[in-house]
């Protein structure tokens, strides 16, 4: 009975893993053609949106809100974006961490007035990326607004971290959007998340 049972976890954990990459992995590739369809050039010099995105979602909500706003855009690379089962490892591995190795790690924010600072929630806290962005960077002056895309939730204690860092170099910490899509395999629909950044941010 011991085996039976142990063998039935075993399998439920597979599909488990199994169902949440493909859905990873779709999800990813799916994105990237919608967010062709995006505006692309931001003209209005005093706001900058910058992301941090592994399977497209957050970039997604990244794009639309510069724009709304005639934003720049600056993408945080990592070596940590991976798609597919080892991606997924590293955002369990990275949930909860403060410190990443990105680029750029420090840029010339002179120009912008509000700055948007969006990456995914990985287990209730935003992803390691945009602390490093935040730690790295000077926001004298600056008004600086976080957003994020989630399954579930977040935890706020995580947020008043970010927020922490962000006043302690010099920045205004406006407010935190979020979109919360819904379990893997129960998630709101393109059309509705990109329609829900749209009133969140108008």
């Amino acid at each position: 009975m011991f085996w039976i049972a142990l063998g039935a976890i075993i399998t439920g954990v597979f599909i488990f893993s199994i169902t949440i990459v493909s859905i990873d992995s779709y999800q990813y590739h799916r994105n990237k053609n919608i967010i062709k369809s995006l505006s692309q050039n931001g003209d209005h010099h005093k706001n900058l949106v910058v992301f941090f995105s592994r399977s497209g979602n957050t970039e997604l909500m990244a794009r639309k809100i510069a724009e709304i706003k005639h934003a720049a855009v600056i993408p945080i690379q990592s070596d940590r974006d991976h798609i597919g089962f080892t991606g997924w490892i590293e955002a369990l591995q990275d949930a909860r961490n403060t410190a990443s190795e990105i680029t750029p790690g420090k840029i010339d924010l002179s120009k912008y007035d509000t700055i948007y600072i969006g990456s995914p929630i990985w287990l209730y806290s935003p992803a390691p990326q945009i602390f490093e962005f935040a730690r790295n960077n000077n926001f004298t002056g600056k008004k600086v607004i976080l957003f994020n895309s989630m399954n579930s939730k977040f935890e706020q204690n995580y947020i008043d971290d970010f927020k922490a860092i962000i006043e302690k170099n010099g920045g205004t910490f406006v407010q935190h959007l979020y979109i919360i899509r819904g379990r893997m395999t129960q998630q709101m629909n393109t059309e509705e998340f990109l329609k829900r950044t749209t009133e969140m941010v108008q």
